[in-house]
């Protein structure tokens, strides 16, 4: 805790105060391009995590929201499966994964940027969770947590359809899933 470092700083600590604001904080930050660099450095850094650490990471999460009265192991889970499917693609598919993102972002600018968005947002809310001196603190990161996973959630289905397709092949991008009727029609 108290170690995050300056180009985070404000944008954690607004969303420690106000959970239920990290998306405008995340997209406020998509402008700061001093943070952007910086993240952009990490995320480099992040690739070298392997599967083992990424989960041992979302368990020390689990933890931290112990006794906060707040479950939020499913969107854990959501978090990390996004993770997880992401590392993969990009050890394994480097280019058809950046193809089919370059495809998503070209076709689809506004759910490119919210994808960003939410993103940013669950990133910034499990900074926040690491800096919450109270159960108080962490309940309220918690739900505002849930609520962006259910987001994620989407567009870890979308990516992964637009990529390998339901059969393993590449489909192209056709838009978001934003919910189960919208993934009936896809896969029928």
């Amino acid at each position: 805790m108290g170690q995050l470092p300056d180009p985070l700083r404000r944008y954690v600590d607004e969303v420690l105060m106000e959970p239920d604001r990290a998306r405008d904080v995340a997209a406020r930050m998509l402008a700061d391009e001093e943070t952007m660099l910086y993240l952009s450095v990490v995320s480099m850094a992040a690739v070298a995590l392997t599967p083992e650490e990424l989960s041992e990471l979302l368990r020390l999460y689990q933890e931290r929201f112990k006794g906060s009265g707040v479950d939020v192991t499913e969107s854990l889970e959501v978090i990390e499966e996004h993770d997880m499917w992401k590392l993969k693609q990009l050890r394994e598919n480097p280019a058809r994964y950046a193809s089919a993102m370059t495809d998503f972002v070209l076709k689809y600018p506004e759910d490119a940027h919210e994808y960003l968005v939410t993103y940013l947002s669950a990133s910034l809310l499990l900074m926040a969770a690491l800096e919450a001196r109270s159960p108080e603190e962490l309940a309220g990161i918690g739900r505002a947590l849930n609520r962006v996973a259910e987001d994620l959630e989407a567009f870890t289905l979308t990516f992964r359809l637009t990529v390998e397709g339901p059969e393993g092949e590449r489909q192209g991008v056709v838009g978001v899933i934003r919910g189960p009727d919208d993934l009936r029609r896809v896969l029928s």
